[in-house]
């Protein structure tokens, strides 16, 4: 239990505080070169995501179990597949620029960094504390999540590419936009998304 608290430090510091060693060290942790370590990240954010729109969406009924349950299905299905598709538009972006592929290291890195949206629930009981609380709350704060996701991102590609921090903001924000207007993805999501708000209204 010691070794996995210290490797679960380990790269939470790699990602958040030094990305510069990341594709150097991240191979020589156990827990993060396994997929156990991204899978944790995902059902984590997703749950916290559910549990801070849920906080901001009263009145709390019997029905806001569901709603937490169809936000947890919806949120653990993007922060899986989104990453992959990120990672897939980014790199495909920086091989232009001449760099060598180095795809699996930033797919690790962006499902790694999805632990960012574990302190969406603690910000969304902060909200709900000072009055900010609705639809429009959520949506906002969602999206600033979001926004802090892409420039963790955006590191991420300045140290496993060794690009300039004007070119890796630029690819990362490329990345985020043509991966939001991904058909498939986003119709998959907003579909269960609508289920989760007609569970919340029953």
């Amino acid at each position: 239990m010691r070794d996995f608290f210290f490797d679960l430090v380990d790269v939470l510091e790699l990602v958040f505080l030094d990305p510069l060693r990341y594709s150097e060290e991240i191979q020589e942790i156990p827990f993060a070169a396994s997929p156990v370590s991204s899978w944790l990240f995902s059902v984590l954010a997703a749950l916290s995501l559910s549990v801070g729109m849920s906080i901001l969406s009263a009145p709390y009924t019997i029905s806001t179990i569901s709603f937490l349950f169809f936000g947890f299905i919806a949120n653990l299905f993007m922060f899986r597949f989104f990453p992959f598709f990120y990672s897939l538009v980014a790199d495909y972006y920086v091989q232009k620029k001449g760099r060598s592929q180095k795809l699996l290291f930033l797919l690790l890195f962006a499902r790694h960094s999805v632990v960012l949206f574990l302190l969406f629930a603690p910000v969304s009981i902060v909200f709900h504390a000072v009055g900010l609380s609705g639809l429009g709350s959520g949506f906002f704060l969602l999206l600033t999540f979001v926004l802090l996701y892409c420039l963790a991102l955006s590191r991420g590609l300045k140290s496993i590419y060794e690009l300039r921090n004007r070119d890796s903001l630029k690819f990362s924000f490329y990345a985020l936009g043509l991966t939001i207007l991904f058909p498939f993805l986003m119709n998959l999501y907003t579909a269960t998304s609508i289920f989760q708000s007609i569970s919340g209204g029953l």
